[in-house]
């Protein structure tokens, strides 16, 4: 029996070393498929950060939302508070980001210690949190107005308890790269209020360690949507990190360490009081990484769509390349957020945005490519742009977490 009716192909393991190729994931014999599965989706769907089919938004929500802006917007010009101009200008602008930020996606990572993966989930974060389980692994988990999702690494099996119970799982899955992968339905979880459905998997090369992403509305019974979603989009992709260090090298800038494509070199070093910059060449691509003293500290989640809707969508940066199509995704790694914009054109010049703050900086990070010039296709660049880290992770997400326990 194959999910997807019949066959669903996904790529996983392979993602950062080749481009992708379908590969077989299946259900054993005598295993129910996992609801929800689609063959009219595409297999690699969860490469696109906008998942259309997969939102609870409505185009009634959408035209309100607008309309009240726009309100908010005309008030204060007859206040003198701005001009009919500026507020024409405000109001084409916050068009554009509200398609923006309701279609986002949300990408976590773990990569601390030993832990190497990764998954896509196609929900809007207002919150996070991080916390080390008890020394036997890693939670890192976001939260929406409505849903909760999260990606947890145990470093050692642990075969009945949490999450785990031999008694919530309903249905195996294999693919390539794993030992081991299936999927569960939690009805009661966190006091009744947050039903899950989860999967989980065990890298072949991991056999100690179990990755489980988990989603969930609240206060809502199972869906067939949630159902789809996790089947199709999901449980897709969840993959290890393993490879990255085949199509990139670790560059660590003080606090900050970053993926550099491998091929390419340093070409300028730019310093002043108040701004440093350096930038990268390769066959055919600029990698240009830029930080100034932090300025607004403030919470980064929200800090970053606000630099969208004012420096690429009011005052059009330059730097945004003109009518190509613009996807976005808020980053965690290891629980710190950033957020990446992908401006990818086939065959032809493509971009890759990504905005950072620490404790003390803000950085700005744009890869400059021409789809096809170099062997490295789009995911893989994107992939390698994804990835972060930060010399005083911990710190900044104590900080974060205390917030949250307020």
């Amino acid at each position: 029996m194959k999910l997807k009716s019949i066959l669903l192909s996904l790529a996983v393991t392979v993602a950062f070393t080749m481009p992708i190729d379908a590969a077989q994931y299946t259900v054993p014999d005598g295993q129910p498929p996992v609801p929800g599965a689609d063959a009219s989706i595409p297999d690699n769907a969860y490469q696109n950060y906008r998942y259309d089919k997969t939102r609870n938004i409505t185009t009634a929500d959408h035209i309100k939302k607008i309309e009240e802006y726009n309100k908010r917007i005309d008030g204060e010009v007859l206040e003198k508070k701005g001009t009919a101009e500026q507020a024409e200008q405000l109001k084409k602008a916050y068009a554009k980001y509200l398609d923006l930020i309701t279609h986002e996606s949300t990408v976590i990572l773990l990569h601390e210690g030993d832990y190497k993966a990764k998954v896509t989930l196609p929900i809007v974060v207002v919150e996070s949190y991080f916390e080390d389980l008890d020394k036997k692994g890693k939670g890192s988990y976001v939260f929406e107005h409505s849903v909760t999702a999260g990606l947890v690494g145990a470093n050692e099996r642990v075969e009945d308890s949490g999450f785990n119970k031999k008694a919530q799982r309903k249905g195996e899955f294999m693919y390539p790269g794993i030992s081991k992968g299936y999927w569960g339905i939690r009805e009661q979880y966190a006091n009744g209020n947050l039903p899950i459905m989860y999967g989980a998997v065990t890298f072949d090369k991991y056999p100690n360690q179990t990755y489980m992403v988990i989603l969930g509305n609240k206060n809502q019974p199972i869906t067939n949507n949630l159902e789809s979603t996790m089947a199709n989009f999901v449980i897709p992709s969840i993959q290890s990190l393993e490879n990255l260090d085949n199509t990139s090298d670790a560059i660590t800038w003080d606090n900050l360490s970053y993926r550099l494509p491998k091929g390419m070199t340093l070409d300028i070093v730019d310093k002043s009081d108040d701004f440093q910059g350096r930038v990268y060449v390769g066959d055919g691509m600029k990698l240009v990484v830029a930080r100034s003293p932090l300025v607004d500290k403030g919470e980064p989640i929200q800090l970053y769509t606000q630099r969208v809707l004012n420096h690429f969508f009011y005052k059009k940066n330059p730097t945004l390349l003109k009518d190509i199509p613009l996807q976005a995704a808020l980053v965690l790694n290891n629980g710190v957020p950033s957020y990446l914009l992908d401006q990818y054109n086939p065959g032809k010049k493509s971009r890759i945005y990504q905005l950072i703050t620490d404790d003390k900086y803000e950085y700005y990070m744009f890869l400059t490519y021409e789809d096809g010039k170099n062997k490295y296709s789009h995911i893989e660049l994107r992939n390698i742009m994804e990835y972060l880290d930060f010399g005083n992770a911990k710190q900044i997400r104590q900080a974060r977490n205390k917030r949250l326990k307020k």
